[in-house]
């Protein structure tokens, strides 16, 4: 069995090795524990040090079961099985349905998980994710709202109920709630971007391009991103800025889609300038 941890954006139950979250996508970093280099989960040996990574570590070691002698004879010791919680059985079900994309089979296990402990923030919030993942913001909406009332404090809840609000087009309710993730955690590119987004829509390109441009220093890996803030700095007439993010979009996209359509911004921009 691999070894499993919680991811800190969303508390997701994710694999040892493994590299994004299968819930949010967050990409996971690992150590080497001897030299301390960053490895790649692909793989099996540090690039620091060469000390071989095994990526699949027994979370519970196979123990022989111990003997008691009596009377010249051996007996086994037998020892009780620890019941599971069926709520907590039902929500590890669900994890693998959620990263193979099987959401309305999660759906299902997490509606018993919830019924056996409707008391867990988690599992609403992945149930929500779910519904959002499917499409049905209606039924994902009361899930995430039901996560933040039994945990105020899950960051993931309001970034993913903001996200259903945006794509609403309710941008200022969309913004309250990506304000509130990023005050929860500071770390998330996501939050910041999508915030960005939000401003971006309102025509606040200001306040768009400094969300944006925060994103970027938390994370430069994602093309979308450049994309989101040269759209910002055209909308705003900052031309050279622009030019730049689509460039640096045209050299970072592995998407086709994404660079056709910086590229043909770019023209257009190249051509005003000229």
């Amino acid at each position: 069995m691999q070894q499993t941890f919680v991811c800190p954006r969303c508390n997701n139950i994710a694999h040892l090795g493994q590299r994004f979250c299968g819930y949010c996508d967050l990409s996971f970093v690992y150590k080497c524990q001897q030299c301390g280099s960053v490895v790649d989960p692909g793989f099996n040996y540090c690039g620091g040090c060469g000390t071989k990574v095994s990526w699949i570590i027994p979370l519970h070691p196979k123990k022989e079961t111990p003997q008691v002698e009596e009377a010249g004879e051996s007996r086994e010791v037998t020892t009780q099985k620890t019941r599971r919680h069926p709520a907590e059985i039902h929500q590890e079900k669900s994890f693998d349905l959620l990263k193979e994309g099987h959401y309305t089979l999660a759906i299902d296990e997490l509606t018993k998980a919830i019924h056996y402990d409707p008391d867990k923030a988690i599992v609403y919030l992945l149930r929500g994710g779910a519904y959002y993942k499917n499409g049905d913001y209606k039924l994902a909406l009361p899930d995430f709202d039901k996560a933040i009332e039994l945990d105020p404090n899950l960051s993931a809840a309001f970034y993913n109920r903001g996200s259903i609000f945006y794509y609403r087009e309710q941008f200022d309710r969309a913004i309250q709630d990506f304000t509130q993730a990023i005050n929860l955690d500071s770390s998330d590119p996501g939050a910041f971007h999508n915030r960005g987004c939000a401003y971006l829509m309102k025509e606040e390109y200001d306040k768009a391009i400094e969300d944006i441009s925060m994103s970027i220093v938390l994370d430069s890996s994602d093309p979308r991103v450049y994309h989101s803030r040269g759209t910002a700095y055209m909308k705003s007439g900052r031309t050279r800025q622009a030019i730049q993010d689509f460039k640096k979009v045209i050299s970072m996209a592995t998407d086709k889609d994404i660079a056709h359509r910086a590229e043909l911004i770019l023209e257009e921009l190249e051509a005003a300038e000229s």
